[in-house]
Order: C-alpha cells, then sequence, then structure tokens
C-alpha cells in the first residue's frame, strides 16, 4: 500500500504541503509548482514534491480548462527580489482597467478590487459577487474577460452547468480558481447551480454529492467557496442571490484597449502582471492582510471589510470608501423595494395598533396598498397580479410570508354566526421581532 502511494504522484493545484505554500504553474516551459518554503523563507520552484510517503505533482497541460501560469526561473527571482507592495499592484491593475474598461471611476476602481480579491482567497472568509449588466455592447463581457487575463485562475463561460463547477472547483482545496459567468440572466433557472452559489458566498461552503462507479456508491464534498463574477442583460430576480450581488450598470463607450485585438504587447504585458499577482500572493500567503474595522455590522460587514481592507494604508482607500457607500446605498434600496419589505410596510400601521392581526385585514392591505402596484382577480379574490413584473400574489404565499419571514404565530379560533361557526385565522406579531423586520426594511418610525 505504501509503494503504491509512492508511485502514483497526487495532482494538487495549490495548497499546503507541509510547511510549503505551493502554486501550479509552467516554469521554463515545463509544469513545476511555484513553492514558498515558510521555513527556509524562499519563493523557487520545485517539479514536484515528495512528502509523508506521497508524491504531489503540478498540473498537467490537459488539465487546465484555463490560461496556466507562465513563469521563468529569473521572472521568479527577479519578481520576489523586493516585496511588492499592495499599493504597487493596485496600481498596476488600476492602469489596464482604465486602459480597457470604459465605467466611472468607481466602478473602475471596484474592478480593480475585485481582481485583487481573487489572488486573496485563501485568507478571505466571505465574499460578494459582481453582476455586471447592461445592453450588448456596454462593456460588461469585458469586464469577465479582464477577469480572464488577470484574475486567479479564471475561467470565463456561458451557462455552466453546475456539475462543471463542481468538477472545476474539486473536493480537496478552496478557492482553487474563479468563475466568471456570461449571459446570466436566465441563470435563475437552473435552481440547483443558484442554491449552489448562494451558499459559496463564504468560506467553509461545500456541496455534497453522490458518486456511483462500477466500484459502488460514495458520497463526496465538493468545496464551493470561491470568487465568482456575472454578466447579463438583467439580474435574476432570486432574493438570496440578489442580496449577495454587487450590480454594477455598464453603459459602454470607447476603451482606449480592446482585449479582443490586443497587441503582442499588451498581451505580453498582461501576463506579466498576472505573474506578478501570483507571485505577491506566495509573497503573502503567511502573512495575509490587516483586517480593519470598517465599522459596517452583518452581511454589510461580510461583503465588504475585505474588500476594504486591501485598499487599507493606499492612496486608493478613499476611492475604496466611495465604492463602498454607493453600493451599500444601492443595496439598501434593492431591499427596501422586495417584496417583503413591500408588504411589511402595507401592513405595520396595523402592527401600530395590535400585534394581532387577522388574515383577511393583512391580504385587504396588501392588495390595497400604494406599496404594491396590481390587480386582483375579481374571480376569485385570491391572486393579486403585480404591474412591475410578471409575478403574481396570493393568499397562501402572503401567508408564508408573514409566517416564516416575519416569523408571526398562526392563530386559529371559531366564531358563532347565525348560520353556524365562522374560522378566523390571524396572526401574533412579536414586538421585538418587528422592531429588527423595521430596521432591515428600511422602515421609518419602527416600534
Amino acid at each position: 500500500s505504501k509503494k503504491n502511494k509512492e508511485d502514483k504522484p497526487t495532482s494538487k493545484v495549490k495548497g499546503w504541503i507541509g510547511s510549503k505554500y505551493v502554486e501550479s504553474a509552467y516554469v521554463d516551459n515545463e509544469p513545476a509548482f511555484v513553492v514558498n518554503d515558510t521555513e527556509k523563507k524562499i519563493i523557487s520552484y520545485e517539479r514536484e514534491i515528495k512528502h509523508n510517503d506521497r508524491i504531489f505533482q503540478p498540473l498537467q497541460g490537459y488539465e487546465y480548462g484555463y490560461k496556466p501560469y507562465k513563469l521563468t526561473s529569473e521572472e521568479i527571482k527577479r519578481l520576489n527580489s523586493e516585496m511588492i507592495s499592495n499599493e504597487r499592484i493596485l496600481s498596476d491593475i488600476m492602469k489596464v482597467v482604465q486602459w480597457y474598461v470604459t465605467a466611472p471611476l468607481r466602478d473602475q476602481v471596484l474592478i480593480t478590487g475585485e481582481i485583487l480579491l481573487t489572488y486573496c482567497q485563501e485568507w478571505i472568509s466571505t465574499v460578494h459577487f459582481p453582476f455586471f449588466v447592461g445592453e450588448t455592447e456596454s462593456g460588461k463581457s469585458t469586464a469577465l474577460h479582464l477577469g480572464k487575463h488577470l484574475a486567479y485562475r479564471c475561467v470565463v463561460s456561458e451557462d455552466w452547468p453546475h456539475a462543471d463547477v463542481y468538477n472545476f472547483l474539486g473536493t480537496t482545496e478552496e478557492g482553487t480558481g474563479t468563475i466568471c459567468e456570461d449571459e446570466a440572466q436566465e441563470m435563475e433557472r437552473d435552481r440547483e447551480k443558484i442554491r449552489t452559489y448562494k451558499n459559496s458566498y463564504s468560506k467553509g461552503s461545500v456541496k455534497p454529492r453522490v458518486i456511483i462507479t462500477s466500484a459502488g456508491k460514495y458520497q463526496v464534498f465538493y468545496k464551493t467557496f470561491c470568487c465568482k463574477w456575472f454578466a447579463g442583460e438583467n439580474v435574476p430576480h432570486d432574493k438570496g442571490f440578489l442580496e449577495r450581488l454587487v450590480i454594477v450598470h455598464m453603459l459602454g463607450g470607447k476603451p482606449r484597449g480592446n482585449l479582443k485585438s490586443a497587441s503582442i504587447r499588451e498581451q505580453q504585458f498582461l501576463k506579466e502582471l498576472r505573474n506578478k499577482l501570483l507571485i505577491w500572493k506566495m509573497q503573502n500567503i503567511g502573512k495575509e492582510f490587516l483586517k480593519i474595522d470598517t465599522g459596517l455590522s452583518g452581511r454589510n460587514q461580510e461583503l465588504w471589510q475585505d474588500f476594504l481592507s486591501i485598499f487599507h494604508g493606499t492612496k486608493f482607500e478613499d476611492d475604496a470608501k466611495q465604492v463602498t457607500e454607493f453600493y451599500l446605498k444601492q443595496r439598501k434600496e434593492s431591499i427596501k423595494d422586495s417584496l417583503e419589505a413591500k408588504i411589511f410596510r402595507s401592513i405595520k400601521p396595523l402592527l401600530d395598533q395590535d400585534m394581532e392581526i387577522r388574515s383577511t385585514s393583512i391580504w385587504n392591505r396588501v392588495t390595497n396598498s400604494d406599496e404594491l402596484a396590481g390587480k386582483l382577480d375579481e374571480k376569485t379574490g385570491n391572486t393579486f397580479y403585480l404591474d412591475e413584473d410578471d409575478r403574481a400574489l396570493t393568499k397562501n404565499l402572503v401567508a408564508d410570508i408573514v409566517r416564516f419571514k416575519f416569523q408571526a404565530k398562526k392563530k386559529i379560533r371559531y366564531e358563532k354566526t347565525e348560520s353556524g361557526r365562522k374560522k378566523i385565522t390571524s396572526y401574533i406579531f412579536d414586538e421585538e421581532i418587528v422592531r429588527f423586520l423595521s430596521e432591515k426594511y428600511y422602515v421609518e418610525d419602527s416600534l
């Protein structure tokens, strides 16, 4: 058994092997690990590594679904001859972003930070997902293709099958690459994939899967946490997915450079910068970066703390704060405009009077409120068609929101009438939860 382990090398994308952190690459045109030996404090390269009776080898050419990192031994020495500062690497990225992407400075800073974050997946705990939205020729796909040239192990594709997502990310290491999905406006139709993406914004996220082979059936756990970028003509409506997005509206323009027709000189510059980013990661793998106190809390902190931290102490710090403020405001408006927020605002005046509301009163408030424009089905009275999109509200859907989103307790009682007994359904709200919901949905005059 021991001999078999030694005879069969284990392929490794990146990660720790003992005290060595490794990244698969090509060095002098041959597969190799770029290695940070934390004991010897040396960054070099090795063709394979033996550790605990196992042989580890870097990815071979056929195992890459993206451009492999290609360095020379001299390039590794030169790049590692000095510490690459955060400000220097951010400045280099920013120049490229401004050359190829026509967008406000705010969004150019955002893209710059997103690229560098892809190289921080070893030490960041949560991420947001940028979603570039716009019409054709708006530049939304350019942002993804810039990621293809610079982001960490980035694959750009359309309509990724969820099984391919699992196989790309693998079962052994977290953050093994960056997923860029173009034409993502229809993605919500793939419910399994949308659930995977929603749950993969935080470190430690896994997706269990049962694998059936000729040898039998067994379970594996795919590590789904990684940076993900999206682009499409509109944004999927899934609420949980929307909460993790930073929606970047692209308008187009005339960039100074075109990635699809980049000159040989431009391609070489992009390759060298990508290599520099890899070495920057190797230099910082044991030190990470300082997690600053942003003053944010909850989901806002989860989505933006690491982004602000990588800009801390650089000339871009104030710009990064403005980016965060802008998109936090966007998120606030999105939450206020959500269906749940509109329903809560509709019934909030009733809660100010009494913490128990009849279901009929809730339905009447929702269907006659200024918050939700629509038309009630006159035949049944049980369906309310919203004007703003193709969705329809039903009494059961509203009841589920009240029970499960607003955590109201359902109460049923019977009243005597001339014709017999009448069933009365009402919902009892908790005052503390109402306060919380008022803050969550930005409803003024909370209890």
